[in-house]
């Protein structure tokens, strides 16, 4: 299995991405949209390592059921619906189909480099190849490495609750982010402490 794609410089990779994002989020054309997805699937497979691809395929099963909805709100709601709701015109069909491919598009482009680019290198080679400030990268890789943490420190929050009896909800709860948050903040000026002392202050 060829690993050529996380070879490739990726900072170049996130230019083309930008642009080529940019290009297609004017365009309403479902042949392109289907083209970019597939072509992005293809090089998914062919590119990146089994570990890389088999996520990838996790996610896109997600990706489809989204892309399901979102067809579906564009056909049975758009505005050329005649006979109300469940009822739609071939306009609407189009332009659910439109939506829904461009949403595969865009999955297949951002997994694609999601997958095959490493954080580290990407900020470095932003650093040679665009000339990013140090104070920037050196910020950049310390959120990076912080957010593992942050989703410990919420689960450990909500353990807390729980233990106290405080009933959360099982996806999401409010309670345990103001707690994760105060732990958030002493790290944000422990952080910036290391980073005054490593010299990445203003003149």
């Amino acid at each position: 299995m060829s690993d050529f794609l996380s070879k490739i410089n990726p900072f170049f990779k996130f230019v083309f991405l930008v642009v080529f994002s940019t290009v297609l989020s004017f365009t309403r054309s479902m042949p392109l949209n289907i083209w970019v997805a597939a072509v992005s699937v293809f090089l998914l497979l062919i590119g990146a390592r089994p570990r890389q691809w088999i996520r990838g395929t996790r996610f896109l099963i997600a990706v489809a059921i989204f892309a399901f909805g979102i067809f579906m709100t564009g056909a049975r709601f758009g505005t050329e619906a005649t006979g109300g709701i469940g009822v739609s015109g071939l306009t609407d069909a189009r332009a659910g189909l439109v939506m829904s491919t461009r949403f595969f598009a865009f999955a297949g482009l951002g997994l694609l480099f999601f997958l095959t680019t490493n954080p580290y290198d990407l900020i470095k080679r932003m650093q040679k190849d665009a000339k990013l400030p140090r104070k920037f990268a050196y910020g950049i890789l310390c959120a990076i490495n912080l957010l593992p943490h942050i989703k410990n420190e919420y689960d450990n929050a909500k353990l807390a609750f729980q233990v106290r009896g405080v009933t959360l909800s099982p996806v999401f709860s409010i309670k345990p982010v103001f707690s994760m948050l105060v732990n958030c903040f002493r790290w944000s000026e422990v952080l910036s402490i290391a980073m005054f002392s490593k010299g990445f202050h203003e003149e």
